[in-house]
C-alpha cells in the first residue's frame, strides 16, 4: 500500500491525521513479505502501538486479529478503541459486516457493524467460536481456548480457528512485560508454540527488561525505547503534527518521607504527605493521580480528600467490584474526553495500559518498572508544560519489591540524582532487575496439553480431562460476597488470592464468616453449595466466603480482607490453609509456588510445617 494510502487508512479508521514513523514501520512489517510476522515492538507509552498493529490487519482484510491482554480492565479500555476502527472499516465496505468478539472470564459477547453503524448480532451474541474480525481476550482465557476447553466439554473449534481459519490469524500480545513467574512461563511457551507453527505474532511493550526480551530473540525487534535517535524521531513527529505537543518532559521530585506509621498507629507520614500534595493540586481542569501501594492507604488518602471542591474525586483499586471498577474507569474517560479535571486515588490496579493523561502523578516509592508505567499516565500527550511526577517514600515495601538491598539503594540514588530534573526513564529502566523465573512444572503441563490437543498424544488425555490450566499462579482465588440474590447469585462478588485471607501472628478470625464449596449443577442450572470438607483440593471446587453483616460500601469496596483461615503450613509440594469451625478442622490445599533458589545449598520454599509470613495489602 502506498504511503498516502496508509495515511488515508489511519484517517478513516482511527481519526489520526497520519501515522508516526513507528506506525509506518510496523505497517510494512505486518503487511509485507511472504514469510509472515514475528515481531517484538518496543515503544514508549502513548505512541499508538495498538493502532500500529490493528490498522494494517483491518485495512487489508487478510487477517483475523486476536488481541491478548494481561487483565480484564485493559480489555474494557480497548473495546472503545476498536469500536471506532470497526465502524470506520464497515463504512468503507458497504454490505460487509465486521465483528468484534470480547471473550474473557466474565464476558463473552459478539458485536457487529455494517455500513458504519452498530447493528444487532444475528443468533446468540454470546456464542462466537472466534468467528470475528477482531477478538479481544485475556491471556488466561486465550490459553483456555488454545487448549480446546469449552464451557462444559472439549471444543476444538477454537484451535481450528486459531491455526487453520480461512484467513490468517495475527495474534498480538499487549503489555508483554506484565507477566511474571507462572504467567511468563506460559506466555513465553505459548508465543514460541504459535511462532513455531508459522502464526503471525506481535509482542508489544514499553518496559520489557533485557533479560525477558532475550527469551524472544528469535523475533524481529523494532525498538523505539532504547534507541535515542528513534525516540527523538517520534518526538519530532508529534511536535510537527501538533505544536501543542512540544512539552515531552515532566519534572521529577523525590521526597524521602517515612512510609511506616508511628508508634501511635494511624496513617504514615507518607500517606499524610501525599494527601496534602494532592489537595494542593486539585483545581478545575487539573488532573491528578495519586498511586499508593496498599489499598488501606489509598482509602485513607481518599477519605482525607473527600469534600475538596476543586475537582471530582475518584477511587480505583483491585478490591472494588468489577461493575464499580468499570463505572469509575468510564467516568475517568468521560472527564478526559471533555477536557475536565479529576483527582484519582488508585493502586497498581490501574497502572498498565490505561489511557489517562494527568498533569501530576503523586506516587508512593515503587519498583522502577512500575514507576515508569505510572509516569506514562502523566503528560501522556506531551501537551503540559508544567507536568510533574512526585515520588514519596523513604524505602520500598519488601513484599512489593523485587530489588535486593544494594539494588534498591542504587535506585533511590538515581531518584535523588534526578530530583528537580526532567524525568529520565532510560536511567530508571537501567535500575530494573528482573529475571525470568521459569517453573518447570508449568512447562511440563503446557507441553503435555499441547501434545494432547495438537499431536494426539493420548497418554496425556487424563491431564486434559481434569480441566486444569494454571495460567497465572498456582494459588487459586476464593470469592467474597455479602449474600445472595433471589437467583442464587453472589452479591458484591470479588475474587481474591486465598493466602490474603489467612490470619498471621495471632490475628483473630473475622466474625460472621461462612465458607462453602460451590459447584454448578448443570441439570438444575444453579449453583450448589456445601460446607468445607476436612481435606479439600482447591482446584476441584470453587470456594465462596459469605460475610454476614459486613458493612460493605460500594464506593470503597473491600478495604480490609476478612481473615477466613487461622493459619497455613507447607506439606511437601502443597500449601495447606487451615480453618477451625467449632472444633472441626477444615483444610484446603493447593500446589505451592516455586521460590527462587536461596542459600548455599539452593533450598527451595520452606521447611515442612513452617508457617508463612503475611502477604501484604496489595491491589
Amino acid at each position: 500500500m502506498a504511503v498516502d494510502a496508509v495515511a488515508e487508512a489511519y484517517r478513516a479508521l482511527s481519526g489520526l491525521d497520519e501515522p508516526n514513523p513507528m506506525q509506518r514501520q510496523v505497517w510494512e512489517c505486518v503487511s509485507g513479505g511472504p514469510w509472515g510476522t514475528g515481531l517484538l515492538l518496543m515503544a514508549p507509552t502513548g505512541t499508538g502501538k495498538t493502532e500500529a498493529v490493528a490498522l494494517p490487519a483491518l485495512a487489508q482484510g487478510g487477517h483475523r486479529l486476536i488481541m491478548v491482554y494481561p487483565s480484564r480492565s485493559l480489555v474494557d479500555d480497548q473495546v472503545r478503541r476498536f469500536e471506532r476502527m470497526l465502524a470506520g472499516r464497515s463504512a468503507q465496505a458497504p454490505g460487509r459486516a465486521y465483528t468484534l468478539v470480547v471473550d474473557t472470564g466474565a464476558v463473552s459477547h459478539r458485536y457487529t457493524w455494517r455500513d458504519g453503524e452498530r447493528v444487532d448480532a444475528t443468533g446468540n451474541p454470546r456464542r462466537h467460536l472466534y468467528q470475528g474480525d477482531v477478538i479481544i481476550t485475556t491471556l488466561d482465557k486465550f490459553l483456555y481456548r488454545f487448549f480446546a476447553f469449552g464451557e462444559r466439554a472439549k471444543s476444538y473449534i477454537f484451535p481450528l480457528r486459531i491455526h487453520y481459519g480461512a484467513r490468517k490469524t495475527l495474534i498480538c500480545f499487549d503489555e508483554a512485560h506484565a507477566y511474571d513467574d507462572v504467567a511468563f512461563t506460559n506466555f513465553s511457551r505459548l508465543v514460541r508454540a504459535l511462532y513455531g507453527k508459522g502464526m503471525d505474532v506481535v509482542l508489544m511493550t514499553a518496559t520489557m527488561p533485557p533479560e525477558f526480551a532475550a527469551e524472544f530473540a528469535y523475533l524481529d525487534t523494532i525498538d523505539y525505547v532504547q534507541d535515542p535517535a528513534r525516540r527523538e524521531e517520534l518526538a519530532a513527529f508529534a511536535r510537527r503534527l501538533n505544536p501543542r505537543c512540544g512539552y515531552p518532559h515532566k519534572r521529577l521530585r523525590y521526597l524521602p518521607v517515612p512510609v511506616d506509621a508511628g508508634s501511635g498507629g494511624g496513617p504514615s507520614p507518607a500517606v499524610e504527605a501525599m494527601a496534602r500534595l494532592a489537595a494542593e493540586r486539585m483545581a478545575p481542569g487539573r488532573r491528578v493521580i495519586v498511586a499508593m501501594e496498599r489499598v488501606t492507604d489509598a482509602v485513607a488518602v481518599h477519605r482525607r480528600l473527600a469534600g475538596h471542591e476543586g475537582c471530582p474525586l475518584l477511587l480505583y483499586h483491585g478490591r472494588l467490584t468489577a461493575s464499580k471498577r468499570a463505572e469509575v474507569y468510564g467516568r475517568l474517560l468521560e472527564i478526559e474526553q471533555q477536557g475536565g479535571g479529576y483527582a484519582l486515588v488508585t493502586t497498581s490496579a490501574i497502572e498498565v495500559g490505561c489511557d489517562l493523561n494527568a498533569h501530576a502523578l503523586i506516587t508512593q516509592l515503587c519498583d522502577p518498572e512500575r514507576l515508569i508505567q505510572r509516569a506514562g499516565r502523566c503528560n501522556r500527550r506531551h501537551d503540559m508544560p508544567d507536568a510533574e511526577v512526585i515520588v514519596v517514600g523513604d524505602r520500598l515495601l519488601e513484599w512489593e519489591s523485587g530489588l535486593a538491598a544494594d539494588e534498591a539503594a542504587d535506585y533511590v540514588a538515581e531518584l535523588r540524582r534526578q530530583d528537580g530534573q526532567p524525568l529520565d526513564t532510560l536511567a530508571l529502566a537501567a535500575c530494573i532487575r528482573k529475571h525470568p523465573n521459569a517453573d518447570y512444572r508449568v512447562e511440563v503441563m503446557f507441553d503435555m496439553l499441547y501434545e494432547y490437543v495438537y499431536e494426539a498424544r493420548l497418554e496425556n488425555k487424563g491431564l486434559h480431562d481434569h480441566g486444569l490450566v494454571v495460567t497465572r499462579s498456582w494459588e487459586p482465588t476464593l470469592t467474597l460476597c455479602t449474600g445472595y440474590d433471589e437467583h442464587g447469585r453472589p452479591l458484591h462478588a470479588l475474587d481474591v488470592p486465598m493466602s490474603q485471607c489467612v490470619a498471621y501472628g495471632g490475628e483473630p478470625l473475622t466474625p460472621g464468616v461462612r465458607a462453602f464449596k460451590e459447584t454448578f449443577d448443570w441439570r438444575e442450572q444453579r449453583p450448589h453449595r456445601e460446607p468445607l470438607g476436612r481435606w479439600d483440593c482447591a482446584y476441584a471446587t470453587d470456594i465462596v466466603v459469605e460475610l454476614q453483616g459486613y458493612p460493605f460500601d460500594e464506593e470503597v469496596g473491600y478495604v480490609e480482607l476478612p481473615k477466613v483461615f487461622g493459619g497455613s503450613y507447607a506439606s511437601g509440594y502443597r500449601r495447606v490453609l487451615v480453618r477451625d469451625e467449632g472444633g472441626d478442622r477444615k483444610q484446603v490445599w493447593y500446589i505451592a509456588p516455586l521460590r527462587p533458589a536461596t542459600g548455599a545449598a539452593g533450598e527451595e520454599g520452606q521447611a515442612e510445617g513452617e508457617e508463612d509470613a503475611g502477604a501484604g495489602d496489595a491491589d
